[in-house]
């Protein structure tokens, strides 16, 4: 829903800027071109650094979140070795996970909250792992759900720490004065009664409000939201139905 609502975000703009630009007779003094030039090139530079930085930051989310999800999913195949039993509650700690990342929607759900997910599997896993009554398929099943479970400890406090990883807000001000400046820039441009001219100032308005949307939504973590975390949590609730 919220993909369908921002792909009319764009044609919007372009439609609001045209009949400005082209009935409005918007103009005002002539703006020393080396300024326009510096203006655009300093947007260019900062949005580019920023959508660069922001872009790097979600591939290393959706890396973590496939890790920590491999390795439940990795836990649920495993545990079998104690029984259907251990596999069945088991299968209940990851319901209980994924189900709410599905309904709330977001990734991020059990992640930036108290869970007891992490310490419901470590429970589950030393009920069943008496010690001296191990064959070496559990005793090493049993080592390496330790491991991960370290690992997944790891890699929910490396999520908390990309998530706060946001833009500040002094350079938020700074890209949008800018883009204010570039606006302004272009309205200075004669195209009353202009159509072309005023397709091409409408057309570059919009290209500078949708580049700063995308950045805002690449800093909130709503870009590719459904990558990041839903498809990720209905592939581990799928294994556990048997469809994968």
């Amino acid at each position: 829903m919220k993909k369908e609502k921002a792909l009319f975000v764009v044609p919007i703009l372009f439609l609001f800027f045209l009949p400005v630009y082209y009935i409005a007779p918007v103009y005002l003094a002539e703006l020393d071109t080396i300024f326009i030039s510096i203006t655009i090139f300093l947007f260019a530079i900062l949005v580019g650094f920023f959508i660069s930085r922001q872009a790097t930051r979600y591939g290393q989310i959706i890396l973590k979140v496939t890790d920590f999800d491999g390795t439940m999913s990795f836990i649920y195949r495993s545990i079998g070795v104690f029984g259907e039993k251990a596999q069945g509650e088991f299968a209940e700690i990851l319901r209980k996970h994924y189900s709410a990342i599905i309904e709330h929607g977001d990734w991020n759900f059990y992640f930036l909250q108290k869970t007891i997910t992490l310490t419901d599997t470590n429970a589950l896993i030393v009920k069943y792992a008496e010690p001296g009554s191990l064959n070496p398929a559990q005793n090493y099943f049993v080592s390496r759900a330790f491991v991960g479970l370290g690992e997944m400890q790891k890699i929910r406090k490396n999520l908390i720490a990309l998530y706060q990883e946001k833009i500040p807000r002094f350079q938020w001000v700074l890209v949008i004065f800018l883009t204010l400046i570039l606006i302004t820039t272009v309205s200075s441009i004669p195209s009353s009664g202009a159509f072309l001219g005023s397709i091409v100032k409408a057309a570059f308005s919009t290209s500078i409000i949708s580049v700063v949307i995308m950045l805002w939504k690449l800093n909130h973590l709503t870009f590719y939201e459904e990558m990041v975390g839903r498809s990720s949590a209905q592939d581990v609730l799928d294994i556990i139905v048997g469809d994968k």
